[in-house]
């Protein structure tokens, strides 16, 4: 168990750090945004399998972005999900206009450079018990249309009980108030793709309510708090449900499957909280995810290109993986409801703490 570094890149600019712990599970992460590359992990039956997407190099990561840009693993920021009008967001006393990186004045993850693309500075923290590297990125002000610098602090650490945890701290250098919303975007296959979808995994979440899409662009939230009960296809808080089970009712040309945004609470709370669980028969493998954000953005990677060949020669498609982004609402900069979790003032720190734990069914 500890941490060994390797280079990631050829020319050795970009590295990757390796954490292990005393049952032989090991996660990498590379400065190139933050990325969890890999997740390889014992099942029931001793196999090992790497339960995450994502490719081998940082070269072959920069060719498959030619073709398709999923997020794999990577830390997604200023602010994850999506932004809507990107070109009229109100900060402090002015108005500012962000990328427009989807269709229809949306800005998603951040814009065109996000944190997932900007190279972070390591540094290891501790070598055992558990292991652990701190990622830093400072953004100068600016970045993609974003205003004040903002020094963002990501945390992995690996610990004996198969758990990662993921701890972000943000702060506000310069300027008097920005927004921030960070997460991570790691794509969950539990049978390390043995299966080349998760539409045979099971899901339980501890979201009994789900945000409201505009009419007019069925991928942007309004703040609207709806009960799942009332949408069988998104109730995973009655009972576990196959994401196989009703995943094709959605619209094939919009949302594909499941994209949406599940409210575990209204506000960040003081300590983690079970938020879902994941679990796949055929592995025996089980993910559980806690953390004290109040929101959760399923996506069973609808669009993923079957183009993209990642590690191990592994050919990814749609609904390969599944994400399970932590964060603050989307698009809460302009749901006044929610407005003030994601704004950031000099006087503060932002703190966002999320758990991802395998263990078997």
């Amino acid at each position: 168990m500890g941490v060994s570094k390797y280079s990631f890149s050829k020319d050795g600019t970009i590295d990757e750090y390796e954490l292990t712990n005393i049952a032989g599970t090991a996660i990498s992460i590379t400065t190139w945004g933050a990325r969890l590359t890999r997740f390889v992990v014992d099942d029931k039956s001793g196999k090992r399998r790497d339960i995450v997407a994502g490719f081998d190099s940082y070269e072959s990561w920069q060719e498959s972005l030619a073709i398709d840009d999923p997020y794999f693993g990577a830390t997604v920021g200023r602010v994850g999900g999506r932004i809507w009008p990107c070109d009229s967001v109100q900060v402090g006393n002015a108005t500012y206009t962000l990328p427009e990186n989807q269709p229809g004045k949306v800005c998603l993850h951040g814009g065109r450079v996000g944190f997932d693309k900007r190279v972070f500075i390591a540094q290891v923290i501790s070598e055992s018990q558990p292991a652990s590297v701190r990622f830093t990125y400072v953004s100068p002000d600016g970045e993609e249309g974003f205003p004040g610098e903002v020094e963002l602090q990501v945390t992995y650490s690996l610990h004996d009980d198969n758990s990662m945890h993921i701890d972000y701290s943000g702060r506000l250098n310069s300027g008097t108030e920005t927004i921030f919303n960070p997460t991570n975007h790691t794509y969950w296959n539990l049978t390390g793709f043995e299966e080349p979808t998760i539409l045979n995994h099971i899901c339980r979440l501890a979201a009994d309510k789900y945000m409201a899409t505009r009419q007019d662009n069925v991928m942007v939230p309004t703040g609207e708090l709806l009960p799942v009960s009332d949408n069988k296809a998104l109730d995973f808080f009655s009972q576990p449900r196959r994401f196989g089970d009703d995943i094709h009712s959605f619209d094939k040309n919009t949302v594909r499957g499941y994209d949406h945004v599940f409210a575990v609470g209204d506000q960040p709370a003081d300590d983690i909280r079970l938020v879902a669980k994941v679990w796949s028969p055929q592995s025996g493998l089980a993910l559980t995810v806690l953390s004290d954000q109040p929101a959760l953005i399923l996506y069973t990677g609808n669009w993923i290109s079957p183009d993209l060949v990642g590690k191990h020669g592994i050919r990814y498609e749609n609904y390969a993986a599944v994400a399970l982004e932590t964060q603050r609402f989307p698009n809460a900069v302009n749901i006044p409801r929610f407005r003030s979790q994601v704004l950031l003032h000099p006087d503060e720190t932002f703190t966002h703490h999320t758990v991802y734990r395998i263990g078997s069914i």
